[in-house]
């Protein structure tokens, strides 16, 4: 049990830093019903140390300069509340990987001699209503362009893809597709425009993101110098990251970087050999994690 979380630790870290790299500019939000939740490529946002230091030092600022909230104002509803579309994802177990029917859910033939435990997650959406007072005081905080007020109201929906998740022994395997971003497009590109108006945003970073495009169905991917490298599997190019190399990027790291204390517990964990893979085939993203080297996880994934 105590590998498995760190396992799924590794998995929330490495979430939380695309999350940290994630933009979605105001596209044609248009979309063939046939290929909804389509993933078409993958593509690296490369990461320097020196950006990492100099996010980390505007974060520092921030913390240091920031008022502590008291409590009406830690209990008050987040910018941009919640309409109530939303749903908690609920694991359901299945017995077949036939039984999940979103897309062709495939599991490593290396692996045949084990029974793994098969789960699923349905497709979930949430709708969020602007709220341009709540989220201009925010972004005025950090220093970053406001959006209009005229957009006060305003709602964005987002549609997030099934996910089928096989638990083996010591590896564990996510097949999902990419979320589907729909609404008021203004306001999306408002969005984008603060995000990519932050102070704490390097050169560097501000030019890769101003380029993406999570409306073509393009996974972008964290490649931080030290973190995180290609890899082929089969035809299809892959990121694999290690834990090893997770621990030593946090342990560099000032506290208060990640949003999340367990982030930090990871940097007293054991050296170990547990490994992340991420690759696209077919319209499905896959990731897989393995208490194994990075080569042998990379032949369990030729597998599937």
């Amino acid at each position: 049990m105590k590998k498995r979380s760190v396992i799924i630790s590794a998995l929330s870290v490495t979430a939380a830093l695309a999350l940290m790299i994630f933009v979605q500019p105001a596209q044609s939000l248009a979309m063939d019903v046939l290929s909804v939740f389509r993933v078409q490529d993958m593509r690296a946002i490369n990461i320097s140390v020196d950006d990492i230091q100099q996010i980390a030092q505007s974060v520092q600022l921030l913390q240091s300069t920031a008022q502590q909230p008291d409590k009406q104002d830690s209990e008050a509803t987040e910018p941009g509340s919640d309409t109530g579309d939303t749903q908690e994802s609920q694991f359901v177990t299945i017995d077949r990987a036939r039984e999940f029917t979103a897309f062709d859910f495939k599991l490593p033939h290396s692996l045949d001699s084990q029974t793994p435990e098969l789960k699923m997650i349905e497709t979930q959406t949430q709708t969020v209503t602007i709220q341009t007072q709540e989220i201009n005081d925010v972004l005025t905080k950090l220093g970053a362009q406001t959006v209009p007020d005229s957009l006060d109201g305003s709602q964005i929906t987002v549609q997030t893809p099934a996910t089928a998740i096989a638990e083996y022994s010591d590896n564990t395997l996510i097949e999902t597709q990419m979320p589907v971003f729909s609404g008021d497009t203004q306001a999306l590109s408002a969005l984008s425009e603060s995000i990519l108006s932050l102070p704490m945003l390097t050169d560097n970073l501000r030019s890769q993101l101003a380029s993406v495009d999570l409306t073509s169905g393009i996974v972008y991917v964290p490649v931080i110098e030290g973190f995180g490298q290609q890899t082929a599997v089969g035809n299809s190019t892959g990121y694999i990251y290690s834990m090893s190399d997770l621990q030593t990027l946090l342990a560099s790291l000032p506290s208060g970087l990640l949003p999340f204390d367990e982030s930090r517990s990871l940097t007293d964990q054991p050296e170990n050999n547990i490994s992340v893979l991420i690759w696209t085939n077919n319209g499905v993203l896959y990731v897989l994690t393995g208490n194994q080297p990075a080569n042998e996880l990379v032949q369990i994934a030729k597998s599937i």
